[in-house]
């Protein structure tokens, strides 16, 4: 029984030795396609580049025999392109398109929390955009609560969290985390698996950072409120200023699996205090479920099937057409938002 089972493992482990070198030498091919050194990514001479590698690599492995030979081959291939690779730094000096042109940062006096380059674009109805970056002043005694916006633009699979502090009188303020993209760049998932955007952390309006996404992309958006408490609203600002304060000057690489939009949030958070890993922090279409279920937000006792249709906003933020009144409109009769919040439970 011995002898025969030796075959059978020996021939496993070559399989999966094979499937790891298959997965590797396509991380490989992807760092030179979206990070390769001919032109902007996925351009025509990094697609060619990306498949010369390809090519000269497949040519060796058939060339040399022996399971050690070729190891050595694909190391040695993959390591002309991943040691250069590794080098490669993030930087906020880039040709950025407009809506990431400014980099934010923040004062904080004691209660008082000065804003630099908040955005607050204005959008016509052709969806051209009018740039503006302002400096707005907040205080901390002021913040009420935090509020979460959830754009379902990839449906079920893919969504974009945006979470607005609620600062009473002084307004609302919106923090979204997201890809920084050159004038040449587009958003990519797999592009997200390499070195392609940088990540930033931009502060701004609701009249800008929702109405882009209902009125000029049609992105479907739902409005929560959530059960944080002042404290632990605060706790989240202060936490998120830390990070764009340091990304002014040792900016990051965004990555779709451990920097992105929902996972940055959590890394950002003490060790001891961050909820336990869930698949929808990564396939985040359905984000708002899971944090329904964590009983962070206000249901008023309905399910999540029955509030989801309730928080959805866009036909009150497309005939909305902003200004100081945008921020009561989408919540007026909205579930969470009837009456005060209660505390976090």
């Amino acid at each position: 029984m011995r002898e025969k089972k030796r075959p059978f493992l020996g021939r496993l482990g070559v399989a999966l030795l094979g499937l790891l070198m298959l997965v590797s030498g396509a991380y490989v091919f992807g760092a030179i396609y979206f990070d390769g050194p001919l032109g902007t990514p996925a351009s025509a001479g990094n697609i060619v580049l990306a498949i010369l590698w390809a090519v000269l690599l497949l040519a060796a492995l058939v060339l040399f025999r022996g399971l050690k030979r070729r190891l050595l081959v694909f190391a040695f291939a993959s390591a002309l392109v991943l040691v250069p690779w590794s080098f490669k730094k993030p930087s906020n000096d880039r040709d950025w398109r407009p809506e990431f042109r400014q980099t934010g940062w923040v004062e904080v006096k004691g209660d008082e929390i000065v804003f630099h380059n908040i955005r607050n674009f204005d959008y016509a109805e052709d969806g051209s955009e009018i740039e503006r970056w302002e400096t707005r002043t907040h205080h901390l005694s002021k913040l009420e609560g935090l509020d979460y916006f959830h754009d379902a633009f990839g449906g079920d699979l893919l969504a974009h969290p945006i979470l607005s502090f609620d600062f009473g009188d002084e307004g609302h303020l919106c923090l979204s985390i997201e890809t920084r993209r050159e004038t040449t760049e587009e958003f990519s998932t797999f592009g997200g698996l390499f070195k392609m955007f940088e990540l930033q952390y931009i502060f701004g309006t609701e009249e800008d950072f929702i109405r882009v996404r209902t009125n000029v992309r049609n992105e479907p958006v739902y409005l929560y409120r959530t059960r944080a408490t002042q404290a632990k609203a605060a706790e989240v600002l202060l936490e998120s200023i830390g990070v764009q304060n340091e990304l002014v000057e040792k900016p990051r690489f965004y990555n779709v699996i451990t920097s992105n939009c929902t996972t940055s949030l959590r890394a950002q958070t003490p060790a001891e205090e961050r909820e336990k890993f869930d698949w929808r922090m990564l396939v985040n279409g359905r984000l708002d479920e899971y944090v329904h279920e964590k009983g962070a937000i206000v249901d008023e006792g309905m399910s999540f099937e029955e509030l989801r249709p309730l928080c959805f906003i866009n036909e009150v933020a497309q005939k909305s057409p902003g200004g100081p009144e945008y921020s009561a409109a989408v919540r007026a009769d909205r579930p969470g938002f009837r009456e005060p919040a209660p505390s976090s439970r």
